[in-house]
């Protein structure tokens, strides 16, 4: 994992990292004492999607507790503004519920371009670590040569590689950070396989090139799946304009509809019903593309 100085960083942010990594030790000694488990704590998997997103990287060093905290701040500011301005419990409730959707949504559409922008990468990073390969056996070195031919996230990924590497003196714990960190299965199933290479000083080009067939074949079957993803990307865009003609039908032949959606219980509940399908709608059209 990174090593931190004390310079310009407080107690507290310490804190939150040192209780970060903690967790990523504890749930690899389970990983190698009971093998890979199905349940785990909400904060680990938390922390996985934090850096699966990206964020951890772009808003220094986020941790699960520290993204709860800045949501609940959130829930609780908005739901103070939605009564001071309106009175209505149930509707600040409603509302509260929308902005914590909202959160799960934003991670999961920055999880999705993360995802999509590290798969683009790969067939480059592929190509560069068989070139390099023919002239370097030190795979820390052929990974320093990739970082300048590479983009984001795939660059800083490797950045964070070489330098826990070089400062550990060992590229396994350093291959074991760096896979945690990656969500898409390509991805690290091309890390796991450059990491037995260096254990084991097997040649890295081959493996690259095994490791590219196998990139090839999969997306060519993700290409043949991509007109399905849009058919049904388009079945739910039509549904939400639909839902959307029948509020504004209802508006034209009720008189003060948002007065009584927002000032009724069973207006409120339609309002919560609504915001819940919604986000559901949304939340499935974000993680086609991780899914298909």
């Amino acid at each position: 994992m990174r090593e931190y100085s004390d310079t310009g960083s407080n107690f507290f942010v310490r804190w939150l990292d040192n209780r970060y990594r903690k967790r990523i030790e504890k749930e690899r000694n389970l990983q190698v004492t009971v093998g890979n488990r199905e349940r785990k704590s909400f904060l680990y998997r938390l922390d996985r999607v934090l850096d699966y997103s990206g964020l951890r990287n772009r808003i220094g060093n986020i941790s699960a507790e520290a993204y709860i905290a800045f949501i609940m701040a959130v829930v609780i500011i908005t739901g103070m503004a939605v009564i001071a301005f309106t009175g209505n419990v149930f509707l600040a409730i409603s509302i509260t519920f929308i902005v914590i959707s909202i959160s799960a949504v934003v991670l999961y559409i920055l999880s999705g371009v993360y995802y999509s922008r590290l798969e683009k990468e790969i067939m480059t990073f592929l190509n560069l670590v068989e070139n390099f390969s023919k002239t370097e056996n030190d795979i820390v070195q052929i990974f320093k040569k990739t970082i300048h031919y590479m983009e984001e996230p795939l660059r800083k990924i490797m950045e964070e590689f070489c330098s826990e590497a070089e400062s550990m003196g060992d590229s396994g714990p350093a291959f074991e950070n760096m896979i945690i960190k990656v969500e898409h299965a390509k991805c690290r199933e091309l890390f796991r396989n450059l990491s037995v290479c260096s254990k084991y000083e097997a040649n890295y080009d081959e493996v690259a090139c095994d490791c590219r067939t196998s990139m090839l074949d999969y997306l060519s079957v993700k290409a043949e799946r991509k007109a399905i993803i849009a058919n049904g990307r388009a079945e739910i865009i039509i549904l939400l304009i639909s839902a959307a003609f029948i509020v504004l039908l209802f508006s034209r032949i009720t008189e003060n509809l948002f007065g009584i959606l927002t000032g009724t219980m069973v207006g409120n509940i339609i309002l919560l019903y609504c915001s819940i399908v919604i986000m559901i709608c949304l939340t499935v059209m974000v993680i086609f593309d991780k899914r298909s």
